[in-house]
């Protein structure tokens, strides 16, 4: 098995990320929703890949429950934006799905798993402040935490600030 080190480090901000979703608002930056949104980052190898493709599912399965925890979802592989499209209305995925196609921006994240010619998949959930508080990045998609445990991240972030709920 490879050991796949961390890129980030926990409590730090993240870094800048401008990428174009399949939401069709332009590009989604992740430091407009700093004070407003916790956040769950999720970069995959692609639609193609059954993994990742079940561990969105999963994910939009619970999306209405990570919403409550006043947060949001992005997706992000190396797939062009009309993949994600027809993904998110096959499987009708309700959060945004962000395409790097430059393979660039998401290098700050994560790898690149050369031999799927996409990213490793890897999680990561920072609290409204965009401080890094949990990252995981991993061969494959079902290594990645069931999302109860992600949901389980949000909830502890709304204990520890419950007077930031109202932003």
């Amino acid at each position: 098995m490879l050991s796949i080190h961390e890129k980030l480090k926990l409590y730090e901000v993240l870094p800048y990320l401008s990428l174009p979703s399949n939401k069709g608002n332009g590009n989604i930056n992740l430091w407009d929703y700093k004070q407003r949104k916790n956040l769950v980052l999720f970069f995959h190898h692609g639609f193609k890949c059954p993994r990742c493709s079940s561990k969105l599912v999963e994910i939009a399965s619970a999306y209405p429950q990570i919403q409550a925890e006043e947060a949001e979802v992005l997706a992000i592989s190396f797939d062009s934006l009309k993949d994600a499209e027809g993904f998110s209305e096959k499987m009708r995925v309700q959060f945004p799905l962000l395409s790097d196609t430059k393979n660039g921006d998401s290098a700050a994240f994560t790898y690149v798993d050369e031999a799927k010619k996409g990213l490793y998949p890897s999680l990561f959930i920072t609290d409204r402040f965009s401080a890094l508080r949990y990252q995981k990045i991993v061969e494959e998609a079902d290594r990645l935490p069931p999302v109860k445990e992600i949901v389980d991240w949000l909830e502890l972030f709304q204990l520890e600030c419950p007077e930031c709920s109202h932003l």
